[in-house]
């Protein structure tokens, strides 16, 4: 029986990914030892609530764990939009617009509280996972999910940019007479291959009145798409080829400006597993016979996909807890080589 006084004095870490539908907590102990994990609604309908969501995810992992506060040494937190110094910038999804987060999390709480952007915070927890396997210093992260964005990990070291915006592939213009982007611009990557991209393009040829087996749902989402396309529905596997082209242009993007070791897909379109990777996958292969510098670049264990079990959000919140505990990087760096 474990001896009560040492479990007394164990230290805990604690990671927030929010999202503008969901809110999941992780809770591990200084050995890295799950303790507790919620999952929970975000109520975005104002600032006030959105803050409250996030603080009762807190509180319903530490109380599932029957961890006092005072035990937890750190909380890292990934949110969408810009952080920069702890403030929330931009994150419309959320209704924080220069919203000092950190320090207001940090009040409540009476904990430190690092903040992160949510892709460049899921590519720290993609890097914890791959750099246990085997020794990468270059990782290129690319969540398909409601958006597309990367996370840059270059020479063991989160990479932000000089506005912290780095990685927002997303909002790349592939197409400029393609469907209105969320951002403002048109044809945007996200526009053509996110989730919400793939079901509008199924529901559109739906109306269209095209013979699919699409038709019988009602909602049509980017599941029920992937899962058509197994079933060698035309319209399906037509949308799932289109936005597996703009993806594999887009991994090819990362690797040729960054020459990455490794590209890491990840995000809620990649659970569909296979049906998702095979697709784009063969959309590289495409690109490889086309050009030698390309088969070279592009090779084919270059692009894996995140086991669907794994939740790099919350461990890369995790890592960011640990290291502000530790207190020993810099504001625009990360740096992960200790921290597995």
């Amino acid at each position: 029986m474990p001896d009560a006084n040492l479990l007394s004095n164990r230290s805990y870490f604690l990671g927030v990914d929010v999202g503008g539908t969901n809110i999941r907590a992780l809770l591990v102990d200084q050995d890295l030892n799950s303790c507790g994990w919620v999952s929970g609604m975000t109520d975005v309908t104002s600032t006030d609530r959105t803050v409250d969501s996030i603080a009762r995810a807190i509180d319903q992992v530490l109380e599932s764990a029957n961890v006092p506060a005072d035990r937890v040494r750190a909380v890292g937190l990934g949110v969408p939009g810009q952080v920069q110094a702890g403030v929330v910038k931009m994150a419309v999804n959320l209704n924080l617009e220069s919203y000092p987060l950190a320090s207001e999390l940090s009040e409540r709480f009476g904990l430190p509280f690092e903040l992160e952007n949510d892709g460049r915070t899921a590519a720290m927890g993609a890097y914890r996972l791959i750099s246990q396997r085997k020794k990468i210093n270059h990782l290129a992260y690319l969540s398909i999910g409601t958006g597309i964005s990367a996370g840059l990990i270059l020479n063991g070291l989160l990479y932000r940019g000089s506005n912290g915006m780095a990685g927002e592939i997303g909002h790349m213009v592939v197409e400029p007479q393609g469907p209105l982007c969320s951002c403002g611009a048109w044809g945007c990557l996200e526009a053509l291959a996110a989730g919400p991209a793939i079901a509008r393009e199924a529901q559109n040829a739906v109306e269209r009145g095209e013979l699919t087996m699409l038709g019988n749902y009602d909602p049509i989402t980017p599941q029920v798409v992937f899962k058509a396309a197994q079933l060698d529905d035309p319209v399906a596997v037509n949308v799932i080829q289109r936005s597996s082209y703009y993806l594999s242009r887009a991994i090819q993007w990362l690797v040729m400006t960054y020459d990455v070791e490794m590209v890491v897909l990840g995000g809620g379109v990649s659970h569909a597993g296979d049906a998702f990777l095979l697709p784009v996958l063969n959309e590289i292969e495409k690109i490889r016979s086309q050009s030698d510098l390309a088969a070279n670049m592009l090779s084919r264990d270059k692009v894996i996909l995140l086991p669907s079990d794994y939740d790099a959000g919350v461990w890369g919140a995790i890592v960011l807890a640990q290291k502000i505990a530790q207190k020993s990087y810099p504001a625009a760096r990360v740096s992960l080589k200790e921290v597995q």
